[in-house]
């Protein structure tokens, strides 16, 4: 009897030395407004994956670095099994200063997957081959590149904006009125009207 290989293969494209074997917290989705206070604050947008439908049933992340305690934060932009490629996103956070460092992303294959790991710096598209093997040999000076920074307001709804990452050169748009509507149908017990714009900048 035939059994059925599962593949997964690495491609990493510079991951910041500083995560090394540094300890990972997930975000807790949100639920309701009554949760808010000085240590607890909600995020929300609407994210554009990378490849849409041809990312079959694999769930995507985004690593988020508190600048001030150094902590990192996980939080999920695709869930397992969901094809849409805009998907909407809320959850519970620290307020603090935060700089976005990593996406994380499975591309589908016939044997399983491979799985992409890409920093995130301003202006630069480190999805391709020829960034990772600059970086790789040490030809890229990653001191001397801009990081996306999230400003989050404590006891408040914050609100992200629209991610771009369907392309290797990632980008943030304000669409807020329009993701208002479509979330206030999920979720009643948070009032995103009233939310803080704190798109990464």
């Amino acid at each position: 009897m035939f059994k059925y290989l599962f593949v997964i293969l690495c491609f990493s494209v510079g991951y910041a030395s500083d995560m090394h074997g540094q300890k990972i917290e997930s975000l807790k989705k949100a639920k309701s407004s009554t949760e808010l206070s000085n240590t607890n604050s909600i995020i929300y947008g609407l994210f554009i994956q990378r490849l849409g439908f041809s990312s079959g049933g694999f769930p995507q992340y985004i690593r988020l670095l508190n600048i001030a305690t150094n902590e990192v934060y996980s939080f999920n932009v695709k869930p397992t099994m969901k094809t849409g490629k805009e998907i909407p996103f809320c959850y519970y956070i620290k307020p603090g200063e935060y700089r976005i460092l990593n996406y994380f992303w499975t591309q589908s294959k016939w044997y399983g997957g491979l799985i992409h790991q890409e920093p995130i710096y301003k202006n630069i598209d480190t999805s391709t081959n020829d960034f990772a093997k600059q970086n790789i040999s040490g030809k890229i000076d990653l001191s001397n590149l801009n990081f996306y920074i999230i400003k989050i307001v404590d006891n408040a709804i914050n609100y992200l904006g629209t991610w771009h990452f369907n392309t290797g050169l990632v980008s943030f748009s304000n669409n807020k009125e329009k993701l208002d509507e479509e979330m206030k149908e999920k979720y009643q017990s948070i009032c995103f009207e009233n939310a803080a714009i704190r798109i990464p900048e």
